[in-house]
């Protein structure tokens, strides 16, 4: 007989686990090696001499030697290929490597197990992700279960993961809990209520990119800076240059060994002979004492962020329902980087201490999200019993506390009833008989005497037909042993991250949020929206935050009147696979939501889109709407790039992070907007002053040099003291100065005068370059049908502005002889141009919302 029981894996940046609760459940069998080591590298490299990938530990003992894939779980979800002998391997086929492998060892670990007289099946598991992984990200793991040739019994977050084990090892009973989980790559933190035996996570935070790896890189980067001091070259281009990355690499590991060592010892003497070559060829050596005080120095900020992360998801929880810091019964530690002393300490200082219990839960740092990943793979797969004549599918557990089993089976799939009826008996005595198949059959009964605690009482089931038996699966129940568990029914997954649709509103693009970040799932829901247009396609947009995930244009009849009712219903599961049904009038389509890859950049591209949403907050005037045009313009281009073009999504990134650091500010800039903007704007005020020449805004030439350095004063002297709020408030003053100064100077302009039109013509024609270049480089939907008609659209405004600076160079010709008493004319033909590229602005502005819905008829 075969015993078909789910498994559970936690899919680690550095390390990957694996357990499997045994029907028995008294105790949870985790993976371990011959020498005892429960941790798996996640790790892959190639062997050339065997022509075969090696895996875990024995790749990871090969980085000195060959090059060895490693942390490739910050790479899930995003479109890039990692090249590992003669392979070129996407991050879903790496993981889906550890994961075949994870399975092949612990099939030989339970190959020694033998409950009821059979043997484990190893094929369906439960997989944790972290709890701010998002949908591309979580379409990457269900992709390297499925590489693995696994059966996906569910997605779980790993801090949910963690919370069950402590809840079933401890014994805890209903309670709030703070799940901090530092791993190696990520860090999420939790906040999760359980009640009745229902787990239900109230508010998550995170980063997916702090982890313990943060922490070596930083700390490789402080011993780069001490051997540039010791006169070693290293002066190290990590990005673009191979060699320079690998010298950074071999850093990183010894950052990491230090790391380590420091965990259990205040000071270390570290010495390390030509562990690497510098870029001289120079072979790289290092003799010194390194305290434990000035590590912490070094990661201080980022164990503050993840702190930070952790008061964000209290707020909210206290929020949605009233779980604040000091209803919080257990903060639980989670993720082999809590091992760092200035990680418990900061977590017991700020978090623990003023919740119920002063003192976390830190035991099984590295093992509790796969065991816990165990206890839910069991509530969640069941256990399958399978003989030569058929199989039955079981829901109940076979632990029980107290004297009464109450058990329950499942109805066999169509097509495999093995008989009319099914008898169940305890030590040979009949306890329960059905002759309905067909629905799941439950029952509850007292449980003889035993003689000794966590004795097993045998049992069997055997199907019947016309009275004669078919087939017999025997099974043990085992009494006093059983721990809480939470139920199969518990929503233990939430949404990361909002999920919205584009709008049209006002003539402009906007989201609505569908399903908001925290959701629990599975859930759906259903929307009504308006056409806005009558272009012949109706576009649903979905975004997952700012990107988008799915792109969906319906072709419609160009005659639909705007208006028309568009019902949409989504749904999304456990693992945050979406989809759902739209109607557009009497016509039905299908939304299936195929999750995106993302796309490499420095840093992450929505959060670089965010950072834009709220610059735009920021400003005001005329560089609020300078800003405006060019960050949606990048902004559209960025999302649509993340689709269909990688190269252009670098670049669009670049382009906006530069917009960005111009309007206030970048990394080195401590002042917001940076001096190279005030300077600009003090620059333009004088010019208009002094072009002026007499009375402007009340003020004569000489009262303006008196305003104009005391201006200049108090700008030297906040940007001398660092004084961020005067800086602040004096670019507010010198913005609103310019602006009204150019409106008064242009108001007074005669526009009779030969040189006021033949300065404007020139403006104009920048205006029509500018126009036409916006054009050209517009970017077009990858979806088919809407993407059909952008092209038209483009097509028409280009032809547009082409004819429009044909007319304008003839109107420039004109402006550049005409005497001043035949000037009407011409200034009303370059009034006429004007008016027309107006037009075509409004047109490109439009083009981004054909066939977008609305939330409401206008």
């Amino acid at each position: 007989m075969l015993i078909d029981r789910a498994f559970g894996i936690d899919l680690g940046t550095t390390n990957s686990e694996i357990a499997l609760l045994p029907p028995s459940e008294k105790d949870i069998v985790l993976y371990a090696d011959k020498f005892g080591r429960k941790t798996f590298p996640s790790a892959v490299a190639w062997d050339d001499k065997k022509n075969t990938f090696i895996v875990g530990r024995e790749a990871r003992n090969q980085r000195a030697k060959t090059q060895v894939i490693e942390s490739v779980k910050r790479k899930m979800g995003q479109k890039v290929l990692l090249p590992l002998g003669p392979h070129q391997l996407s991050p879903e086929q790496v993981s889906g490597t550890i994961l075949k492998e994870l399975a092949v060892r612990m099939r030989e670990t339970l190959a020694k197990e033998t409950p009821f007289g059979g043997a484990y099946k190893i094929d369906r598991a439960a997989v944790t992700v972290p709890a701010y992984f998002d949908a591309p990200q979580l379409a990457a793991t269900r992709c390297a279960v499925e590489l693995a040739g696994l059966s996906l019994v569910g997605l779980l977050q790993e801090p949910t993961a963690a919370a069950m084990y402590h809840a079933w090892k401890h014994k805890l009973a209903d309670g709030n809990y703070l799940v901090y989980d530092l791993g190696g790559g990520t860090f999420d933190v939790s906040i999760v209520r359980s009640l009745a035996g229902e787990y239900q996570v109230l508010a998550i935070d995170g980063d997916n990119y702090l982890g313990g790896d943060d922490f070596d890189r930083a700390f490789a980067e402080w011993l780069r800076r001490d051997l540039v001091k010791r006169g070693y070259k290293l002066d190290l281009n990590v990005k673009d240059v191979p060699e320079d990355r690998a010298i950074f690499q071999k850093l990183v590991h010894l950052a990491q060994e230090i790391k380590e060592s420091l965990s259990t010892t205040e000071v270390l003497s570290v010495s390390k002979e030509g562990f690497a070559e510098d870029q001289a060829g120079e072979p790289l050596s290092l003799e010194m004492e390194v305290a434990r005080s000035l590590y912490e120095g070094v990661i201080a900020n980022l164990v503050d962020t993840t702190i930070e992360c952790a008061r964000r998801a209290l707020l909210r929880s206290e929020n949605i329902a009233g779980v604040g810091l000091s209803a919080i019964d257990h903060v639980i530690l989670v993720g082999g980087s809590t091992r760092v002393p200035l990680v418990g300490r900061r977590v017991t200082e700020t978090l623990s201490k003023a919740s119920k219990n002063p003192e976390p839960l830190a035991e099984d740092v590295d093992t509790s999200v796969a065991l816990g990943a165990a206890i839910f793979a069991a509530q969640r797969g069941g256990t399958i019993l399978r003989t030569e004549k058929g199989e039955m599918r079981w829901t109940s557990s076979f632990a029980v506390s107290g004297k009464k089993w109450r058990g329950a089976i499942d109805p066999l799939p169509e097509g495999k009833i093995l008989g009319e009826e099914a008898v169940v008996t305890l030590l040979g005595e009949e306890v329960h008989r059905s002759q309905d198949l067909s629905r799941a059959q439950h029952w509850a009964v007292e449980l003889p005497e035993e003689e000794s605690r966590g004795a097993p009482i045998e049992g069997t089931v055997t199907y019947l037909s016309k009275g004669a038996e078919v087939a017999r699966f025997p099974f043990e129940v085992v009494r006093n042993v059983s721990k809480p568990r939470g139920s199969a029914l518990s929503r233990a997954t939430v949404l990361a991250k909002d999920i919205s649709i584009e709008l049209s509103r006002a003539g402009a693009r906007t989201r609505k949020v569908l399903l908001p970040a925290g959701t629990g799932l599975p859930t759906s829901s259903k929307y009504e929206f308006f056409t806005g247009d009558q272009s012949g396609v109706v576009v649903l947009r979905l975004l997952q935050n700012r990107l988008p995930i799915e792109s969906i244009a319906v072709k419609v009849s160009p005659d639909l009147p705007v208006g028309t009712t568009v019902d949409l219903a989504l749904t999304c599961d456990e693992s945050m696979q979406i989809s759902g049904t739209a109607r557009i009038g009497d016509k039905e389509v299908r939304v299936d939501v195929r999750t995106l890859s993302t796309e490499a950049f420095d840093a992450p591209v929505d959060k670089l889109l965010e950072e834009a949403e709220l610059a735009q907050k920021s400003l005001w005037g005329s560089q609020a709407e300078w800003f405006k045009h060019d960050a949606e313009r990048l902004t559209l281009s960025i999302r649509e790039s993340v689709r269909t073009d990688p190269d252009k999504l670098n670049a669009l990134c670049l382009r906006l992070r530069d917009l960005l650091d111009d309007a206030r500010g970048g990394p080195a800039d401590d002042l917001s907007p940076p001096k190279a903007t005030m300077d600009a704007e003090m620059r333009a005020l004088r010019q208009i002053v002094f072009r002026a020449g007499g009375s402007l805004m009340g003020r004569s030439i000489e009262e303006w040099e008196i305003k104009l350095d005391s201006l200049q004063k108090r700008m030297d002297d906040a940007y001398e003291n660092r004084a961020a709020t005067d800086w602040r408030r004096l670019h507010n003053e010198l913005q609103a100065l310019r602006e009204t100064a150019a409106q008064e100077d242009y108001a007074k302009q005669r526009v009779d005068d030969v040189s006021y039109l033949r300065t404007r013509c020139d403006r104009t024609i920048l205006w029509a370059a500018g126009l036409r270049r916006e054009v050209q480089e517009c970017t077009i939907s990858a979806v088919n049908d809407l993407g059909e008609l952008q092209r038209k659209e483009q097509a028409r405004l280009f032809e547009w502005v082409t004819r429009v600076e044909r007319d304008l160079a003839k109107a420039r010709e004109a402006a550049a002889t005409v005497e001043a008493p035949n000037i009407v004319p011409v200034r009303q033909s370059l009034e006429g141009i004007e008016s027309e590229l107006e037009r075509i602005t409004l047109g490109l502005e439009r083009l981004p919302l054909l066939g977008l819905v609305r939330e409401r008829v206008q």
